[in-house]
């Protein structure tokens, strides 16, 4: 195991995003496979009912050097995210996927780059609103409203999923710990888990649309009554923080076999795309659907070893320097 073990590490957060990338890798090898199947469906909604509000809550809580974030924003998320997008767009248009390259729709998972970019950038003014929490639970369940947004340059996505940004902004030490000593922690958090696990099983038995976990369109574009939807929403911002309560409070800081995971997220998101695509388009030959989805568990895993090998973050990280070194050429001070 090549877990990177500093002296006095904390391995918390690791092994909450180990978990938590663990799902995305998942959810995305899914994504065709709940189409027609009812469990695949059940697993999908169960994984997106907060998979990616905790992982957003903790890039906020990581994102308390505002001058830092803003600073880094364009090189940290916006040139590799055009970089990958443009490169995916390639990839998907020579398939016959997609009709037209589009810079600024992203590609499937490279929303969240963008996402992080526009948030990393603005939160240093944001953060100086008066009641900017508050407005921010607001425009994100109203923005469903504005049907011009969606998926042109991720709108949807950043203003409904910045509230869990913002309250990782604001949680401090202090609150984590005092949330992992509250009484029955592990109880609550257990109950919790069976309830989203109810929550999956009538959505998928009702027949409510996934896509309403995306939060990347207007809410009339679902043929779901209005205040519903609005409701529906609200509900998915409770539980999605009900997680952030499950995972700061299930979590132990000890080195784990998927702290590794957690420790080269960004890699892993950013490549895993280009594996789990393959692993999709494979499976599909498959005609049992058991071992379907046992496969594109099993594929998920082998995708998770591969790109949290040090080789791969290393690489990655040497070869998007060179790119941005060559884009952004450091300038020489001037002492003469």
């Amino acid at each position: 195991m090549s877990t990177i073990t500093k002296p006095n590490r904390e391995f918390l957060f690791d092994n909450i995003r180990g978990i938590l990338i663990l799902l995305v890798v998942l959810g995305h090898a899914l994504e065709y496979f709940r189409l027609e199947n009812k469990v695949g469906q059940f697993l999908y909604v169960f994984i997106y009912l907060f998979h990616m509000p905790v992982f957003i809550f903790i890039s906020g809580y990581f994102s308390k050097n505002l001058e830092k974030g803003r600073r880094t924003a364009v090189e940290t998320f916006l040139i590799p995210y055009l970089l990958l997008n443009l490169f995916l767009s390639v990839i998907m248009l020579s398939l016959g996927k997609i009709e037209e390259i589009s810079i600024l729709s992203p590609g499937w998972t490279l929303w969240f780059l963008y996402c992080m970019f526009i948030w990393r950038l603005m939160l240093p003014d944001l953060v100086k609103i008066r009641y900017v929490l508050l407005l921010s639970f607001i425009v994100g369940i109203f923005s469903g409203f504005l049907t011009e947004f969606g998926t042109y340059m991720a709108m949807a996505r950043t203003l409904g999923f910045f509230p869990f940004f913002l309250v990782g902004y604001y949680t401090d030490q202090k609150l984590i710990k005092n949330l992992r000593r509250i009484p029955y922690s592990k109880a609550i958090s257990i109950g919790i888990i069976v309830f989203a696990v109810l929550t999956a099983y009538l959505w998928t038995r009702n027949n409510l649309p996934p896509e309403l976990l995306w939060r990347d369109r207007a809410y009339n574009a679902f043929s779901v009554p209005l205040l519903q939807n609005l409701l529906t929403i609200i509900f998915l911002y409770g539980m999605g923080f009900a997680f952030v309560f499950v995972f700061i409070t299930l979590a132990n800081n000890k080195p784990h076999l998927f702290s590794t995971w957690g420790q080269r997220t960004l890699a892993i998101y950013l490549l895993h795309i280009y594996l789990v695509a393959p692993l999709v388009q494979g499976t599909e030959y498959i005609e049992n659907p058991v071992i379907q989805l046992m496969v594109l568990i099993g594929g998920s895993l082998l995708i998770l070893y591969l790109l949290s090998r040090p080789k791969v973050a290393t690489t990655l990280q040497k070869t998007l320097a060179r790119i941005l070194h060559f884009i952004m050429p450091e300038k020489k001070d001037d002492s003469s």
